[in-house]
């Protein structure tokens, strides 16, 4: 028996026309005939069956796969080790190979391969760059990794072992750690330089000897043995710094050395670059009165961070005020009666000797001489 099957009505069409189905006959068979089974569907090729396999890709943007957490950084002595603190140790060996160096102001640097303990002079070196650099890791890890090549080629623990040229350098700076409060203090005193082109000139003898002074007052810290840990950036002060004091006495600033000024340009450039987080105060004193104001209009335009750290005095011994009663008297306090007294803080040349004159018998006067002797001095303006 046949049984036709009515087409279904066709579905409305959205923008175009689509065709209706046609009528399709479905025989049924009768008892004696064999129901034919269709025959298999082809076996789908590879690419079509990965094809089917791979789920469909919804709409949005696509969902990264969450990396496995690393594990947490640990030290006793130092405490809760910070996110970007941890990052920044984790790329030492990237660091080291850049810098071909591991050694920052007298502390090695060390990284073992899966330890989750640093030691705490690396975290403590490692937080110097990190707070100079506003907790910016990719910096951090730039002017760490110039540093360690800057200290592998200048190498400033050798300049701070060699002797440097007394007649260049004497008086001109000193170190002193302020009693009670264990400060470090860097004395510069620029009037007492006594030639120019002996100082200055040579721009690389002067930078050693100028790096040799910083590496002393750094000794003074002593940051391979400390104990206290430095806060995240923008959570406290970092006990681990320097006053500088820069004395202008006798300094012309009306006509400046051009060989003194590019010294002064090329230090300030390696103290930013490879000392970072190293200044707590810089004084400026005995700054004459033009000068003084010149600098207050220039702190408006300078951020506020920095500022802070500057302090211009007009007199030495208005320093007292700000350094206590330890300073020498010179500037107000009641310490050492000279700067001298505090001792030369890098190896400096021997002294030329003294010639000492011989002894002779003078000769007896004769009459001329004896009459010029009992004559009157000429009259100032002869």
């Amino acid at each position: 028996m046949t049984e036709t099957i009515k087409p279904a009505e066709p579905p409305v069409a959205a923008a175009t026309d689509v065709e209706p189905t046609k009528t399709e006959k479905i025989e049924s068979p009768t008892p004696d005939q064999p129901v034919e089974t269709p025959a298999p569907a082809p076996v789908p090729k590879a690419e079509e069956t990965t094809a089917q396999a791979e789920p469909a890709k919804a709409d949005g943007p696509a969902v990264e796969e969450t990396a496995p957490a690393l594990p947490e950084l640990t030290n006793t002595q130092w405490g809760t080790i910070s996110p970007n603190l941890a990052a920044l140790y984790r790329r030492l060996p990237e660091i080291f190979e850049k810098g071909k160096h591991n050694e920052v102001y007298g502390v090695q640097l060390t990284y073992v391969e899966n330890s989750t303990e640093p030691t705490f002079g690396t975290l403590l070196i490692l937080q110097k760059f990190l707070r100079a650099n506003s907790d910016n890791v990719d910096k951090a890890v730039d002017q760490l990794s110039a540093s360690l090549a800057w200290r592998a080629d200048k190498k400033p623990l050798e300049s701070l072992a060699a002797e440097h040229d007394r007649s260049a350098y004497e008086g001109l700076g000193y170190v002193q750690v302020i009693p009670g409060t264990g400060e470090v203090l860097t004395w510069n005193i620029y009037g007492a330089v006594k030639d120019y082109k002996k100082t200055f000139a040579n721009l690389d003898s002067f930078l050693s000897w100028r790096v040799a002074l910083m590496e002393a007052a750094i000794a003074k810290l002593d940051l391979p043995n400390a104990t206290k840990p430095i806060p995240d950036f923008n959570k406290g002060v970092d006990p681990y710094q320097i006053i500088q004091v820069h004395d202008y006495l006798d300094v012309s600033f009306l006509r400046m050395d051009p060989d003194a000024k590019a010294a002064s340009k090329a230090t300030i450039a390696v103290f930013r670059d490879y000392y970072p987080e190293m200044l707590s105060r810089k004084f400026f004193v005995n700054v004459p009165l033009l000068m003084g104001w010149l600098y207050k209009a220039t702190t408006l335009v300078l951020p506020e961070a920095t500022v802070k750290k500057f302090r211009v005095l007009s007199y030495g011994k208005e320093l007292a005020a700000e350094l206590g009663e330890s300073i020498p008297e010179v500037y107000g306090g009641k310490g050492a009666k000279d700067l001298k007294e505090l001792g030369d803080p890098v190896r400096l040349s021997a002294a030329p000797a003294v010639e000492t004159a011989t002894e002779t018998e003078a000769p007896a006067p004769t009459a001329t001489q004896e009459t010029a002797a009992a004559a009157p001095a000429p009259a100032p303006g002869a």
